[in-house]
């Protein structure tokens, strides 16, 4: 099969790379053999359609992250942002068959890499924080488009566990099918941090995430007022189509005096150019998590509230935390998918993505 493979060295006669790019020149359309299935509970899916995730853009870009490099093999296939069709099944495979379209959850946790007893994280479904990600019958990886003995979605082929595949109704197209994966991300950190009735929230940025999150907040708690940090003008048309109530131009420098107007609170101007609210907001979600940013996610959180980071934060540096002891405000990483209970009901984030798409509680087809 075709496959854009990443390794750890320039592939021969490569051009040279951008600045801002400069794992480029490590991919190589090559031809791979077809990964073998590690059981015969496994599948085979042809790739439909792969998404480029914020953090396969990491890794192009050589982002310093130290304490990931226990999770991180290659060379590999990246893509786990990933559709397809089943192209063939294990021996052991019950209730899926070739030609049917599915979304993949791709988490590598106890239970793909072959543990019979499983961790505590994997106990609570929490799967994506497995404490077995680089053990067992699988080599080092987070997830399906990181790990070297599963290809990924940037490849013909890719392999996946039956239990992590859901089908799709027909109503759900390919297209937005394709968004299931980073909608199914912004989902779980809103089940996990859900706003209340008419309450105001604050998303920071307004790429695929801060998008997938603005859905997701709407589809969990239709009456919130979420208030959109924006750079682009596109994305701001398609904030307000996705249910954005407000939207704050990131280009202009009043960010901090916007929200305060929004949450009717006293802004404080800081020497440094910001301002630091009085009051402020109970959920921020930053989806960019640069310096400024998270500068101002922490500045624009009330007294115990939580700034919820969704973006590839990395090593950002000038990082005023004083914020988090000052106004006790708790600072929480949100990284895949997994199992939530919410309002009584417990189930995997892709099952009650999916179902949430289908019933147009989300409406992902206004990203085209």
């Amino acid at each position: 099969m075709k496959a854009l493979v990443f390794g750890d060295k320039p592939h021969k006669g490569a051009p040279p790379a951008p600045d801002f790019l400069p794992g480029l020149s490590h991919l190589q359309l090559r031809d791979v053999p077809i990964p073998d299935l590690p059981s015969e509970r496994w599948v085979v899916v042809r790739s439909k359609i792969a998404g480029i995730c914020g953090s396969d853009l990491g890794f192009l870009q050589w982002k310093p992250m130290p304490s990931a490099e226990p999770y991180f093999n290659i060379p590999m296939i990246p893509g786990h942002e990933l559709f397809g069709e089943i192209a063939a099944v294990g021996k052991h495979v019950r209730g899926l068959h070739v030609g049917q379209r599915v979304t993949i959850d791709p988490t590598l946790g106890c239970r793909e890499r072959g543990f019979r007893k499983l961790c505590v994280q994997c106990r609570a479904g929490n799967s994506d924080i497995c404490e077995h990600l680089a053990e067992g019958i699988l080599r080092p990886g987070l997830l399906i488009g990181i790990c070297p003995d599963t290809g990924g979605g940037w490849g013909e082929y890719f392999v996946a566990p039956a239990h992590r595949l859901t089908p799709l109704p027909d109503k759900i197209d390919d297209d937005e099918a394709s968004l299931i994966e980073p909608f199914s991300v912004c989902l779980r950190a809103v089940l996990n941090h859900p706003p209340r009735r008419k309450e105001l929230v604050v998303v920071i940025g307004a790429g695929t995430i801060g998008l997938m999150n603005i859905a997701a907040l709407k589809a969990v708690e239709p009456s919130c007022r979420v208030a959109c940090v924006a750079k682009y003008p596109f994305q701001a048309r398609l904030a307000r189509k996705l249910g954005a109530d407000h939207i704050v131009n990131a280009e202009k420098n009043d960010v901090m005096e916007r929200v305060g107007e929004l949450v009717q609170t006293k802004v404080y101007p800081l020497s440094s150019g910001s301002a630091l609210l009085a009051g402020g907001v109970r959920l921020v979600y930053d989806t960019i998590t640069s310096s400024v940013t998270l500068n101002q996610a922490l500045r624009m959180a009330q007294g115990k509230g939580s700034v919820i980071i969704l973006g590839l934060a990395a090593m950002p540096e000038g990082i005023d935390w004083t914020p988090i002891w000052m106004k006790e405000i708790s600072v929480v990483g949100s990284l895949t998918y997994g199992t939530e209970t919410f309002r009584g009901k417990r189930q995997d984030t892709f099952v009650r993505a999916v179902d949430l798409i289908a019933r147009r509680r989300a409406d992902l087809r206004v990203i085209r």
